[in-house]
């Protein structure tokens, strides 16, 4: 918390939470020119809600108040709801959408993209229990009564003149009232510009004052920080360097040594992050701050722990996935698409059993293998394409049926190449709930036969 509030940026009142006006008036630029920004990097997939909803958690506004400090000294407060729902929110992706409507190239989710939001799942389900506990330990308060002090009137407009009495035809009252009604018009219009520019050199002001705040409190975090790096300097740019050298040169053998398999990845991941750790503690036994490093080995840390648990689930995959018939496979993917290679081998058949859940799964077959599929799908097709090998040109295409086997659809089709014998063997098993299932076959060019 005193890192961020050492970056001199505070909330201000604003549409929501006030952190994109304080953001203006710390960089002395117009709100709606950082609320435009959110919002188009928003629609581009970027976490911006999230982020949004944590700076409003972390930001101090200009008396100090930190949300996330109120919240841990269990003073519950109202506002804490509201930052909770714009970080569920927030934890939706928005890439997918943006990907089908801009075309940018991915549609779906990603085994990173799933990672990030169990982990923003895991910070909001602990913001909700602190708050939920700090509710339970705080008296309820009474809400402040609107119009209080500091309230101001705004001025009464002028009356409209007196509308004349049914039926009257007198031509003096009618010029009469019509010079009034002119008049009244006039003075109307001039009641408005009047409204409006008391209203616009209000704004001028509000937003002068925001900005003096502002600069009052960067001055103040930029000297608690120049303060706290006089009596704690921070660690040379050559001991960070080195350490961060050490711990990829660690990370990667110990990767290495262990089969660079998905646990191997793990270990290495925190033999690195172990590296970076004993690093800080050299750093803090000299006196040294780093920062750089601290932030490093938790995100090395993170990601060990993450890439073990995942370690654990045999074949689980989760999002995108791209396997060949290297080796047999078990994989189970609750969702996502998976691409499947099969190539031409001398060994023994390497049979591969593919539990699904909604997704894509795309089957190459190369020329001289033999496919033997034995799949189930519960709602979906199963397309076959035959294709040039060079050219990538169709020849022939077709859709598999279904067989109705105690309830399941079953499929049941051995295919290769019509152009050249099979020599290899690939036996694949596919169990997947809905999505569709596409086996492409290359055929060599007639030339090559």
């Amino acid at each position: 918390m005193l890192w961020v509030a050492g970056i001199g940026v505070a909330r201000s009142e604003g549409w929501l939470g006030g952190v994109a006006a304080g953001i203006a008036a710390r960089l002395r630029i117009d709100p709606l020119i950082v609320r435009g920004v959110l919002v188009v990097a928003a629609l581009f997939g970027l976490p911006v809600i999230f982020l949004y909803a944590a700076a409003w958690a972390l930001l101090p506004d200009v008396d100090g108040r930190v949300h996330v400090r109120d919240l841990l000294c269990r003073d519950y407060q109202p506002v804490q709801w509201g930052i909770l729902a714009m970080a569920v929110i927030g934890l939706f992706p928005t890439a997918p959408l943006a990907g089908r409507l801009f075309g940018l190239g991915y549609d779906g989710w990603s085994a990173l993209s799933l990672i990030s939001w169990i982990l923003g799942l895991v910070l909001v389900a602990s913001l909700l229990f602190l708050i939920v506990r700090a509710a339970s330990r705080t008296p309820a308060r009474p809400w402040r009564a609107a119009g209080g002090p500091g309230a101001s009137l705004a001025l009464t407009p002028p009356a409209p003149p007196v509308p004349l009495p049914p039926g009257s035809q007198d031509p003096a009252a009618l010029e009469a009232w019509r010079a009034q009604h002119a008049a009244w018009k006039e003075q109307d219009q001039a009641w408005r510009r009047q409204q409006q520019d008391v209203e616009r050199a209000a704004r001028d002001q509000l937003r002068r004052e925001r900005q003096a705040e502002a600069a009052v409190f960067a001055a103040e975090a930029a000297e608690r920080r120049r303060i706290r790096r006089a009596s704690n300097p921070r660690a040379g740019f050559a001991f960070a360097a080195t350490m961060i050298g050490l711990a990829i040169i660690t990370g990667a053998a110990v990767g290495l040594v262990t089969g660079g398999e998905s646990l191997g990845g793990a270990l290495g991941l925190l033999a690195a992050a172990l590296i970076l750790a004993l690093g800080m503690i050299v750093a803090g036994a000299f006196r040294r701050r780093s920062g750089f490093l601290a932030f490093a080995t938790v995100l090395t840390l993170m990601g060990g722990l993450v890439a073990g648990a995942f370690s654990t689930l045999q074949g689980f995959t989760p999002g995108w996935a791209s396997i060949s018939n290297n080796r047999a496979e078990h994989i189970s993917q609750p969702f996502g698409d998976l691409y499947l290679s099969l190539n031409q081998h001398d060994g023994a058949p390497r049979p591969i059993v593919i539990e699904k859940g909604s997704g894509t799964t795309e089957i190459y077959v190369d020329a001289g293998v033999e496919l033997e599929l034995r799949a189930t799908l519960d709602t979906g097709t199963a397309h076959w394409t035959r294709v040039e090998g060079e050219t990538a040109t169709i020849i022939d295409s077709g859709i598999w049926s279904f067989e109705d086997r105690g309830g399941e659809s079953v499929i049941v089709q051995d295919i290769s190449s019509d152009r050249v014998s099979a020599t290899t063997v690939q036996p694949v098993t596919i169990d997947q709930t809905s999505g569709a299932i596409n086996v492409t076959i290359y055929e060599p060019v007639k030339e090559d036969q």
